[in-house]
């Protein structure tokens, strides 16, 4: 009971606090009174101050299992390492929404402390004051992580299990600090409208704000896909998840606003931008916590919350977008020629807002559907695929131009000779090692190749700096890994005695035996696999006291390859089931990542102040044609009925096991694999399948990313041709 009301105390301190900041920072700017001014930034450090003591009272709750507090009961257990005890603070809906409004203090501290201009600083400082004041009434209101109980229980439900993981302790915070640090560009921008302020002035002031967010969300995001490769068991890297969508969007958005922000061409376009990327950042907070969705990336699953959020969504957004509306036409525009930096800089960032509509359209779209013609339709990943890449293969040709331009009139053959070169030395190469090869995963190498060649020509003529190369290098990188790793993939299903060996990957694995144990929070049975260097050891974890079955992965690894290795379910006879999967080049999807922040971090040295582009190719897979193996690739498509994101090859489920029965057996009745699915559409509807059917209600979903890319082609052209009258 002391920490619960220690813990409101501190709340409704930071309430206060939030309100005078706003309060006083928007009157010293009305009456240009210095003493008003000060008092928003005294304001600005305590209200911070009474947050961080509300978070260390929550951990402190959380790591001595205080069972007299709602949320500790919920989501903590006496059995649960300390450390998972710690990071469960912000394992849930609450602790992590008070997460999210310490971060937009901080940014509001960082203001105080940094912005130089007083008037620009109050006019921040106002606004910042005003997001954290509103989404502490929503916490206080809908979501106090001290709401306590009238009793005090012996024990909690302990954490979800898939969140029992160290990656938890650095994922949440990262993409907070992404997603809450685009408030700070959404505030510079406003009192960039409010006061009127240049646009040189603007664009070095929000720039390093820009690059912080940016490189926040980006570590986050690639951190998020490895967990989800290692422990969800899936053996993919992004899935298209409604959630994983909502953190995509503003990636996207803050992606043009960082390469806009190079140049003082478009400063109409990067405020803009700005106000964009934070209302996307509040969009994937109402997706996450509306429970209008389902994921397994899930929070909360409460319609009266996500209500609470699109109002604050709809308030926040329609202020800054009035502002824009009304002063943005009084700001000048420069002339657009063509083919120079400017030029692909802002065709790129157009591009790239294409992409976030298309993945907009692609994760609203079933919700759209199932309110306009209560219907429910499934968006699985080949409209991603086939519509999001086509647009985003322009972007990526276009990279190393953008960055070997720099400014000057030149002819732009000669730079481009040296990529040229060593991406037809590099498709030449590859050809020879790994042919044959899909389509896409040729294309989608040659284009990385092509991005690796430029970005090094671009550094060595030093028209970028070193932050920039390491991040476009990252991105070339993490291309070639989605691209070679997807392509060459190969999959592989064995029953398995103790002693029987096999060979996946040119690795030898020898089943030995299987081990069972407990912890203080699972049971497990381990299967111990030896290799010439050592031994891999898959689980299957029973979790207590929620009594959940989850399959924890074993990858052997060597930076050029993974052998991912899943332990199945028991075969009777003393067999057991063992999927492997040999990966060339999957390591690389996320040191590209990090070559991505890296960059950043560069660009903040240089500075002297405080990815990944996730594109899934659709690879063809070379299928043997016996009923086996047509059985696997069919259940690959089928969603278990009763699990979240797991296909009927991956879940154990009673339901599940029944399909994949039913599915050997239609086979053998000698049905194809389009009846099958036909049938189980009949029995279950369109959900059921990852790869939907086409239906006519989604003829406009499907054609408007290329609608989309045709707009946003005509509309450059159009800027480019009045920009040559004047």
């Amino acid at each position: 009971m002391i920490l619960s009301e220690l813990g409101n105390f501190f709340l409704a301190m930071a309430l206060g606090f939030a309100s005078a900041q706003f309060l006083s920072s928007f009157w010293g700017v009305f009456k240009e009174n210095r003493k008003y001014l000060v008092l928003g930034q005294v304001s600005t450090f305590l209200q911070n101050g009474f947050l961080n003591a509300a978070l260390i009272t929550l951990m402190i709750a959380f790591y001595v299992c205080d069972f007299s507090i709602l949320t500790v009961v919920l989501h903590d257990h006496t059995q649960l390492p300390w450390y998972y005890r710690l990071a469960a603070t912000w394992g849930n809906h609450e602790g992590s929404l008070l997460l999210f409004v310490l971060i937009l203090s901080g940014i509001g501290v960082a203001f105080a402390a940094l912005v130089q201009d007083p008037l620009v600083r109050a006019r921040a400082l106002t606004i910042q004051g005003l997001l954290t004041f509103l989404f502490l009434v929503f916490l206080i209101i809908t979501s106090n992580p001290f709401a306590s109980l009238p009793f005090t229980l012996p024990e909690g439900s302990s954490l979800n299990p898939l969140l029992q993981d160290r990656g938890l302790l650095l994922h949440p915070p990262l993409l907070y600090l992404g997603y809450v640090g685009f408030s700070a560009p959404f505030s510079l921008a406003v009192a960039a409208l409010w006061g009127e302020m240049e646009g040189p002035l603007w664009r070095v002031t929000v720039y390093p704000w820009v690059l912080f967010a940016w490189g926040s969300l980006t570590a986050g995001i690639t951190l998020g896909s490895w967990w989800a490769y290692y422990e969800l068991g899936w053996g993919g890297w992004w899935f298209w998840d409604p959630v994983e969508n909502a953190s995509l969007m503003p990636w996207l958005a803050g992606t043009a606003l960082l390469h806009i922000l190079r140049t003082n061409a478009f400063y109409r376009w990067s405020l803009f931008l700005s106000l964009l990327t934070f209302g996307l950042s509040l969009l994937g907070t109402f997706l996450v916590r509306s429970g209008l969705i389902s994921s397994v990336h899930l929070f909360a699953q409460d319609p009266e919350r996500g209500f609470f959020i699109l109002v604050l969504l709809g308030g926040i957004m329609s202020l800054g977008f009035l502002m824009w509306i009304w002063k943005a036409p009084h700001f000048q525009s420069s002339p657009l020629p063509l083919i120079s930096r400017q030029g692909i800089l802002l065709f790129n960032s157009l591009l790239l807002c294409g992409g976030l509509v298309t993945v907009l359209l692609g994760t609203l779209y079933p919700l759209w559907s199932e309110s306009i013609w209560g219907e429910t339709v499934a968006i699985g990943a080949p409209y991603f695929d086939r519509t999001l890449i086509p647009l985003m293969l322009p972007l990526l040709l276009l990279m190393p131009i953008g960055v070997l331009l720099n400014g000057k009139k030149e002819s732009l053959f000669p730079l481009l000779v040296a990529p040229l070169v060593v991406t037809l030395g590099g498709t030449l190469l590859f050809l020879y090692v790994l042919y044959p090869v899909s389509l896409w995963s040729l294309v989608g190498s040659i284009v990385a190749i092509w991005i690796l060649g430029g970005s090094l020509q671009s550094y060595m003529k030093r028209n970028v700096s070193i932050g920039a190369l390491l991040a476009h290098v990252g991105v070339g990188i993490t291309l070639l890994g989605v691209s070679i790793g997807g392509g060459f993939r190969t999959d592989e299903t064995y029953i398995l005695s103790p002693q029987d060996s096999f060979e996946v990957g040119g690795e030898k694995l020898t089943f030995k035996e299987i081990q069972y144990g407990n912890t203080p929070t699972y049971q497990y049975e381990k299967a111990i696999l030896t290799y010439p260097g050592g031994e891999v050891t898959p689980e299957k974890r029973l979790y207590q006291p929620q009594n959940s079955l989850l399959s924890e992965t074993a990858i052997l690894t060597n930076g050029f390859k993974d052998l991912y290795v899943i332990l199945g379910p028991y075969q009777g006879d003393n067999q057991w089931l063992i999927r492997a999967s040999f990966i060339p080049l999957a390591p690389w999807i996320w040191i590209g990542g990090l070559f991505m922040v890296g960059g950043v971090a560069f660009s903040w040295v240089k500075r002297k102040q405080f990815i990944v582009l996730f594109l899934l190719l659709p690879f063809s897979a070379f299928a043997e044609e016996n009923l086996e193996k047509r059985a696997n690739a069919l259940n690959q498509e089928v969603r278990c009925p009763v699990c979240l994101g797991q296909s009927i090859a991956e879940s154990e489920a009673p339901e599940s096991k029944a399909l994949k029965g039913f599915i050997v057996e239609q086979f053998r009745q000698g049905k194809s694999e389009e009846n099958i699915r036909d049938h189980l559409r009949a029995l279950f509807g369109e959900e059921i399948l990852f790869r939907p059917s086409f239906q006519g209600k989604m003829l406009f979903l499907w054609l408007a990313p290329f609608g989309i890319f045709l707009l946003i082609l005509l509309g450059f052209l159009w800027k480019a041709y009045r920009s040559r009258l004047k």
